[in-house]
């Protein structure tokens, strides 16, 4: 993803993900978000007076009630998933509205624009363009230097995971099956930010050869693969539960050896495309090679970096990490405990 910006008089140009060139205000007040993404990075990047409606999910997330309690009372645009509603954003004249390139997002884009209304297109599937994406974002709201701010944190995360898993000999590389947001057997290929999540945690990413965006896969396909740990999206939490209850999945080397684990975090998820993504890498990290991360204090490193982006630690916000799921396992009666507070001290 490739984005540019150029100043002349009081208006500016972007060039978004698509390659769309979009004409913008210079000083962008009125600002819509239409996925959840989005509307973090603005958060981070101290944007919060800058809203004027976003989306449904936005409006309900608890992070984002945390650290701005006053956008539930904005206006919903509806959702990614479920569809925008053109007419409410146009009643809210905004300066700039920001969509995801999935779906429908370009014709939405392409309406919008034709309709006097900037709009513009990211793709936050990398790392690389969630920096791009955050570049652009605190341009176009005059915060150039919370950019920079946001960017050095999680280039320190992930430098920080960098050190403690890069000797790892290939054979000590743990093979990884995330489970995706639309249910346990779908999961994220190579081409999707969670792939290179697994890889900088030290991992190996089960579905890595294949392509595209989330694939349904078999049953027997994950039987296949073998993975060393299931890692599951908390929106497929309660699902994963019946699939890894089931008696044919019992000799998975993940399921036989307990090293399953949800996504944190009670607050916004670390699985899908945000700053927070970097948290994601920590603690699947430290998930897979307790051993590597022993000199980390995880919920440490997790409140200071909630810091750093929103002003309010993790736990302050009443932030727990969430991260365990019921196995039933009569020969192992402990293991048959959901944590719903993760293990804070960890």
């Amino acid at each position: 993803m490739v984005i540019t910006a150029s100043r002349a008089c009081a208006e500016r140009i972007i060039t978004d993900a698509a390659g769309r060139k979009v004409k913008i205000p210079d000083n962008v007040s009125r600002l819509v978000t239409t996925f959840k993404p989005a509307t973090l990075m603005v958060l981070c990047l101290k944007g919060a007076d800058a809203f004027v409606g976003l989306d449904n999910s936005s409006r309900h997330d608890p992070l984002v009630l945390a650290v701005a309690p006053e956008l539930a009372d904005l206006p919903g645009v509806g959702s990614k998933s479920s569809g925008i509603n053109l007419e409410t954003v146009l009643s809210l004249d905004p300066d700039l509205v920001i969509l995801s390139y999935q779906k429908t997002g370009v014709q939405m884009a392409d309406r919008l624009q034709n309709s006097g209304c900037p709009a513009v297109l990211i793709a936050p599937e990398t790392f690389a363009s969630i920096k791009q994406t955050l570049i652009m974002v605190a341009s176009a709201i005059g915060k150039p230097r919370r950019a920079d701010a946001v960017i050095q944190a999680m280039d320190r995360m992930l430098a920080r995971v960098g050190k403690r898993v890069q000797n790892l000999d290939p054979g000590e590389r743990k093979t990884v099956y995330y489970a995706g947001p639309s249910g346990f057997l779908s999961t994220s290929p190579s081409d999707m930010l969670q792939d290179r999540m697994i890889h900088l945690a030290g991992g190996i990413n089960a579905a890595h050869g294949l392509h595209g965006h989330f694939k349904q896969i078999s049953p027997e396909q994950l039987m296949t693969w073998a993975p060393e740990s299931i890692v599951i999206s908390p929106m497929s939490r309660f699902q994963a539960k019946t699939f890894i209850n089931r008696r044919q999945f019992s000799l998975l080397p993940a399921v036989r050896e307990n090293e399953i684990h949800v996504f944190p975090s009670s607050l916004s998820p670390w699985d899908f495309p945000s700053p927070l993504s970097v948290l994601g890498v920590l603690w699947l990290g430290d998930r897979l090679y307790p051993e590597q991360f022993e000199d980390i204090c995880l919920i440490r490193e997790v409140n200071d970096f909630h810091e750093t982006l929103f002003g309010q630690s993790f736990t302050k916000m009443g932030g727990h990490l969430n991260d365990k799921i019921e196995r039933k396992d009569p020969a192992h009666p402990a293991r048959n405990q959901d944590a719903p507070n993760g293990n804070p001290g960890s």
